[in-house]
C-alpha cells in the first residue's frame, strides 16, 4: 500500500484534495494569527507627555467659563484621553468678515461669542510616522471634538511640541 491509492486517497482514507484544501485553511489561519501577533508586539504603549495647543472658535460665555484648569479632555468619539487643561492662553472676542451697508469687507466681533486657546498636556505616542493622541493620528491643523465630564466642543490643533 503506497501514500497515494488509485482513487486518490491517502493512505486510502483522505481525498488528496480535501487535504490540500485543508492545509491552505491551516496555513492562512496560522499565518493570520502570526502577523497579528507580531503587530501587538510592536505597538506598546510607550506614552510620554507632549504639550499641545487648541482653538476653540466661536462658542458662549458659558463654555468659556466651564472651561478650567485641570480638566480632563477626552476624544468625544473614542472616549480615550486627550489631555488635561493646563491654561487659558487666551480668550478673544469671536469676529467675522460682515459686508457693511456701503459695501465694505471687514471683520466685526460678535457679541457674546469668543475664541479660546488652550493649552494642554496630553498622553502620546511618539513614532518616526507621528504623533498618535488617544490611538488617533494628530497633526497641526488637525480637527477634532473634544469633551470633558461637562461640555463638549470642536477645536482645532495649532501647536504639538514633543
Amino acid at each position: 500500500m503506497g501514500l497515494i491509492d488509485k482513487k486518490g486517497r491517502i493512505f486510502g482514507k483522505v481525498n488528496i484534495v480535501d487535504f490540500a484544501v485543508l492545509m491552505i485553511v491551516l496555513l492562512m489561519v496560522f499565518g493570520g494569527v502570526y502577523k497579528f501577533s507580531q503587530i501587538s508586539n510592536t505597538t506598546q504603549d510607550y506614552t510620554e507627555e507632549i504639550s499641545v495647543t487648541i482653538e476653540v472658535k466661536d462658542i458662549g460665555s458659558g463654555l468659556v467659563e466651564a472651561i478650567t484648569e485641570g480638566d480632563i479632555l477626552l476624544d468625544s468619539v473614542r472616549g480615550s484621553e486627550f489631555g488635561e487643561v493646563l491654561s487659558k492662553s487666551s480668550v478673544e472676542p469671536h469676529q467675522e468678515l460682515v459686508i457693511g451697508k456701503d459695501g465694505k469687507v471687514e471683520f466685526k466681533s460678535i457679541p457674546g461669542k469668543y475664541d479660546v486657546v488652550l493649552e494642554l498636556k496630553s498622553p502620546a505616542l511618539v513614532t518616526e510616522e507621528g504623533i498618535l493622541i488617544g490611538r488617533k493620528p494628530m497633526y497641526i491643523g488637525s480637527e477634532t471634538r473634544l469633551k470633558s465630564d461637562l461640555y463638549v466642543f470642536d477645536c482645532d490643533v495649532i501647536n504639538i511640541v514633543k
